[in-house]
């Protein structure tokens, strides 16, 4: 069964999960939320790092030693949708990159294009002069 979107983004912050920034790692609760949000809410008492769960205040305890993200598991289901989620988005923005090529390229000057239009613009002038006269 896939994720539904809000289950792509840490409820603290609320911006989406990622591989490099907003790692989605899971408290001793088994709630997620990004690793810098659990950093942010960890706290140094009686020589443990501990982080109180926002949602059920379950109380996750760490060795002071290393980090909060460095001592808690990832997500590995949100962690997988992350990848299709960002290939879909990669090749979202390749496809619209090539549209966007392909504009240009359709709307840069071509010599032939122009002569032709010159051509015409003589025809017009001419007759318009003869018209005149």
């Amino acid at each position: 069964m896939g994720l539904m979107s809000e289950d792509m983004e840490c409820c603290v912050c609320l911006q989406p999960y990622s591989r490099r920034e907003k790692i989605p790692r899971m408290l001793h609760c088994k709630h997620t939320f990004c690793g810098l949000c659990l950093q942010a809410m960890s706290r140094l008492q009686s020589g443990l790092l501990t982080v109180c769960c926002p949602l059920c205040h379950w109380i996750t305890c760490t060795e002071p030693s290393l980090t909060v993200s460095g001592s808690l598991w990832v997500n590995t289901e949100i962690w997988d949708q992350i990848l299709d989620t960002q290939q879909e988005e990669e090749e979202e923005e390749r496809k619209e990159a090539n549209r966007q090529t392909q504009t240009t390229t359709q709307n840069t000057w071509s010599p032939s294009k122009h002569c032709g239009l010159r051509i015409k613009l003589q025809n017009f002038l001419r007759r318009m002069k003869h018209n005149v006269l």
